[in-house]
């Protein structure tokens, strides 16, 4: 998976917030362009300068075992990124990827 930080939002204030992280999908239609989700959780192609690649080392949550409050600011930034690409609050996919991978009691 690609993600990538807003470096410049201007004239896009409404749909790219500067310092934020998005998600990059397949499809950009050349090498200057990139097919981000934006704020409103539609993806759009946008001038690859927009943006500066985000590295992350760490698990991703397909790959994560455990769960825990305190994530670094870069994770936080991707999880966020990729709820605005599944239309879903943070709270509500973080909910679902647990109930996929736990076994746990109804309403606990």
């Amino acid at each position: 998976m690609n993600y990538v930080r807003c470096i410049n939002n201007q004239g896009y204030e409404a749909s790219l917030t500067a310092g934020m992280v998005y998600k990059v999908l397949p499809g950009g239609s050349d090498k200057t362009s990139l097919r981000v989700v934006d704020n409103e959780g539609e993806d759009y192609l946008y001038d690859a300068s927009r943006f500066e690649p985000v590295e992350y080392s760490g698990p991703l949550p397909d790959s994560m075992e455990n769960l825990t409050i305190r994530l670094d600011p870069v994770l936080k930034s991707i999880i966020h990124a990729e709820a605005l690409a599944a239309q879903k609050s943070v709270s509500a996919l973080l909910r679902e990827w647990i109930d996929e991978r736990l076994d746990l009691p109804v309403g606990a």
